[in-house]
């Protein structure tokens, strides 16, 4: 059995979540304000976002965190919400991509950044491939990922076609996408997970959250504003006219703009590098191999091998579960569960980033979360199940502090993380328990710990004891 003393050494050896959402600011833009958040350290990254955006809401979601956090170990990130979209201010006229370039220089600006590494998926794309031509002084390497080819080239798109490639659609199919997308806008995002991020299909706290980001991004109304002026974005042969660095990446199965032009984008810019992503996702950041896009994207901007490591750092565990979520959602029905887990899961995240703790992964109807110490996890623990219950949910949750191992997937692993499992699936409804060792870190504390008994835990040596948490 692990002993307090094993802690402490761990303590010792190292700790650290993750970091703090950026704070949120806005840049000028002629009469237009956009908001945009900088973190990191190292060489400049101008990141142009995609279609859907909301710089602070896409924090809460570890698939995009982790993707953020990565780049910013190696670069000093900017992020911002173009016009009309997200927190910043809407637009009276569709802009032209030479508008949505004067948004990226008040940025820069705003930032102090003389020049940049530019990246840009989907739409951003075809803005950074505009901007690199007309500001090439601010621009020291771009990379596109999953972006369109410009309409005067479309004709050649058939050319690049190879024998499982997902079909080239016209402008008017994405846009019937787009409308199926919108009939269900903020409510329902299942048609936006299945064509848009298949990776992420039959994952229910994903879907209910990105129909929460869609609900922060835009208002049904908007969207349809800023989708209209996308389809009017014509970069015209700004591709050919590139000077610096350039890299194309596409993922080999995105549907919404299949690979056949990345592959002709390629070819159209001088001396571009061109990498096929596996994958499906068009929204290649939270694909399970992320790191696919994330280490190109660094490695071609700073150049040198990022080494894909897996450090062991001590943390605390903990996990919770919904009691009876089975019964409950046959008893109030889809639609009503739905709410109730959408307000689950914004309760969760809010009250988990308060005490600095980390969401890893969601687990069904619970959370898997770290922090840096065992005070912040049971403090976080008690107020769970409190918060929770006061709007109509009960949790179990179960917390173990130890050794962990951390994977560039943004994953953990380790005896620490099994055990951590095993005592939430022992706590009583309503509760949180924590293991022995977790109790001994903190003795001459506030909290009280009601000895629960000994436990032989699964696939865990020994036997256990186990203490029911109390905030008193």
């Amino acid at each position: 059995m692990a002993t307090v003393f094993d802690a402490i050494v761990l303590t010792l050896e190292g700790m650290g979540s993750g970091m703090q959402v950026p704070e949120v600011r806005y840049a000028r833009s002629g009469d237009l304000r956009l908001a945009y958040q900088q973190w990191g350290d190292g060489p400049p990254l101008m990141i142009i976002p995609d279609l859907i955006s909301n710089c602070e809401i896409t924090w809460e979601h570890e698939s995009y965190r982790r993707t953020y956090e990565h780049l910013g170990k190696h670069m000093s990130c900017v992020y911002f919400d173009k016009r009309g979209i997200g927190m910043s201010d809407r637009f009276d006229e569709a802009p032209t991509l030479q508008q949505r370039n004067g948004d990226i220089l008040a940025v820069m600006d705003e930032v102090g950044w003389e020049s940049a590494h530019v990246v840009g998926q989907s739409e951003g794309g075809a803005m950074g491939i505009l901007f690199a031509v007309e500001h090439p002084e601010r621009v020291e390497s771009l990379t596109v990922m999953n972006t369109f080819v410009p309409p005067a080239y479309r004709g050649r798109l058939r050319d690049y076609l190879r024998d499982g490639d997902p079909p080239i659609l016209s402008e008017e199919e994405i846009y019937a996408h787009f409308m199926k997308i919108l009939a269900t806008w903020g409510e329902d995002a299942s048609y936006l997970v299945g064509w848009a991020t298949p990776s992420q299909v039959g994952n229910e706290p994903f879907t209910r959250w990105m129909a929460r980001l869609m609900r922060f991004a835009a208002s049904p109304n908007d969207f349809v504003r800023q989708l209209d002026s996308i389809f009017n974005l014509d970069a015209g042969d700004a591709p050919e006219r590139l000077t610096m660095r350039t890299q194309v990446l596409h993922v080999a199965g995105d549907q919404e703009l299949p690979v056949a032009g990345g592959r002709l984008l390629a070819d159209i810019i001088p001396d571009a590098r061109y990498l096929e992503v596996e994958g499906a996702d068009h929204f290649s950041w939270i694909m399970p191999n992320w790191r696919d896009v994330a280490d190109e994207v660094i490695r071609f901007a700073i150049g040198g091998e990022i080494k894909r490591t897996t450090t062991r750092q001590f943390a605390a565990v903990m996990f919770t579960d919904i009691v009876n979520s089975t019964m409950q959602s046959a008893a109030v029905g889809d639609e009503a569960w739905r709410a109730i887990l959408d307000g689950h899961d914004r309760t969760a995240r809010r009250v988990i980033d308060e005490y600095h703790g980390r969401v890893v992964k969601s687990t069904g109807d619970g959370l898997l979360a770290t922090f840096d110490s065992p005070s912040e996890a049971v403090d976080c623990g008690l107020r769970l199940c409190d918060e929770l219950h006061g709007i109509g949910i009960d949790i179990r949750a179960g917390v173990h502090a130890g050794q962990i191992e951390v994977h560039d997937d943004g994953d953990i692993s380790g005896i620490a993380v099994n055990l951590a499992a095993r005592v939430e699936q022992q706590a009583a409804d309503g509760e949180l328990w924590a293991s022995s060792t977790v109790r001994d870190l903190l003795l001459g504390g506030d909290v009280v710990f009601a000895e629960r008994g000994e436990h032989e835990l699964k696939g865990i040596d020994g036997v256990w004891r186990l203490f029911a948490v109390d905030g008193r």
